[in-house]
This record gives structure tokens, sequence and C-alpha cells, in this order.
């Protein structure tokens, strides 16, 4: 994506653009940036095939530590409630 800037009397803009300075024939910068539409898609990968693909980071050791981590960080922190 190409950038123009350029410096320009504000005379120049008056007509296109409302300045809000009260004194005119301003040397101001004109940054011109092409606007672009992002467009977003979802993905059509299934949660079953991204979980297949983290299979290779799993760690079977701490799975029991795992089902329970919710519940040890907030004792571990607030003690019992």
């Amino acid at each position: 994506m190409e950038i123009v800037r350029k410096i320009v009397s504000s005379d120049v803009l008056l007509p296109i653009i409302d300045l809000p300075w009260a004194s005119k024939d301003l040397q101001v910068e004109v940054i011109v940036i092409p606007h672009v539409k992002k467009i977003t898609q979802r993905s059509k990968i299934s949660a079953e095939s991204i979980e297949g693909c983290l299979q290779a980071y799993a760690n079977p050791a701490l799975w029991e530590k795992e089902q329970h981590a919710w519940e040890d960080n907030i004792m571990e922190k607030y003690g019992h409630i």
C-alpha cells in the first residue's frame, strides 16, 4: 500500500474540508492513505481438526492437574471459601 504525503496551502483544502483554523493560508501536510475494507472470513477448520493438530503438544502427565487447575488456583489465591 502506497501512502502519499504533500505539503500544501490550506486554501487548497477549504473547498473540500472544513478546517478548524481561523487563519487561512497555512501550510498543512496532507497524508493520503487508501481506505481498504477489511474482509474477515471465518475459517472452515472444524474444532476436531484443531484438536488433532494440538494433540502433538499434549502432556498426558498434566491431564489430571488440568482437570482441577481453576479450583486449585482459587484455593491458592484466596484460601478456603
